[in-house]
């Protein structure tokens, strides 16, 4: 069994793991400021727009030559290929949503920190569903990137995607739920994060069930390998136990009564098992092997 070596799960999985931060964190940003919940929104602008700068340096140290990424740009702007490859690339469209991301989230940043000014732009309707709808197309091109790469039949699903918009709303409400201190806040948080869970693991059930029952050779391969092979270690522990299950728990107690340190343990928790899902997925990965 050899797992493939074109993506760095290390860098890779950070990257996806930010870009789904920063994604859904935008749609949350937007919905409190809609509702005109004020609370931790000048916090929660920082962490958005940290996580797509950090998910851009993470992204652009897996290319084979990133310092040449500028320029390559650049010249294919000049020749108008770049516009023509967004309807043809996931690379080309990500790159282009992530840098409309950077600017919308450091726009809401320095509305916050430095220039109150810009508050008449960065609070206008327009603005804050233009924020969302760009922050939901991040995190759902995260999922389509991966599950359009070519060779890899474990990767070549729909439930990537979904799996990757749910997991990414649940580190949304876990960020949310770290920085808020609002008791009615915090309860509708945990009501919305269980039940994002329970969401998230049965999309996490599918992900592993159907290939391993009906799918390709290499499919099965990888399936097995987070389940019970090389990677099922880390896979039980890290993610299903850390980052869905002790959370869930969590919640339950939550559900009873409100207790600030249960609600950040419980968030922390989450944010490690995303982020190993998301690592593991990628390091899953295996070719279809060539039949001559």
């Amino acid at each position: 069994m050899m797992f493939q070596e074109i993506w760095d799960p290390w860098l890779i999985g950070p990257f996806l793991w930010f870009a789904g931060i920063a994604g859904m964190g935008s749609v949350a940003y937007s919905l409190l400021r809609l509702f005109k919940i004020e609370e931790k929104l000048k916090e929660l602008s920082l962490v958005i727009f940290a996580s797509v700068v950090l998910g851009l340096v993470f992204v652009i140290a897996d290319l084979s030559r990133p310092a040449n990424m500028p320029a390559a740009i650049l010249s294919s702007l000049a020749q108008g290929i770049f516009i023509a490859k967004l309807t043809e690339s996931w690379m080309t469209l990500g790159i282009t949503l992530l840098f409309l991301l950077l600017i919308l989230s450091f726009l809401l940043t320095l509305r916050h920190a430095a220039v109150p000014a810009l508050a008449k732009l960065t609070d206008a309707k327009w603005y804050l569903v233009l924020l969302a709808l760009i922050g939901f197309l991040v995190t759902v091109y995260s999922g389509f990137l991966i599950s359009s790469a070519p060779g890899i039949p474990f990767w070549n699903t729909a439930l990537i995607p979904v799996l990757w918009v749910l997991s990414a709303s649940i580190c949304a409400i876990a960020v949310l739920k770290i920085l808020v201190h609002s008791e009615h806040v915090s309860r509708f948080l945990t009501r919305a994060g269980l039940g994002l869970d329970i969401g998230e693991l049965l999309a996490l059930v599918a992900l592993l069930n159907v290939p391993l029952y009906a799918g390709p050779e290499a499919a099965r391969a990888s399936a097995a390998a987070l389940l019970v092979g090389p990677l099922a270690p880390a896979f039980w522990l890290g993610v299903v136990l850390v980052g869905v299950l002790a959370p869930m728990a969590l919640g339950f107690l939550l559900m009873r009564k409100e207790d600030r340190k249960l609600g950040v343990a419980a968030a922390s928790l989450y944010l490690v098992g995303a982020l190993l899902l998301r690592v593991l997925v990628i390091q899953a990965g295996i070719f279809e092997p060539l039949h001559l």
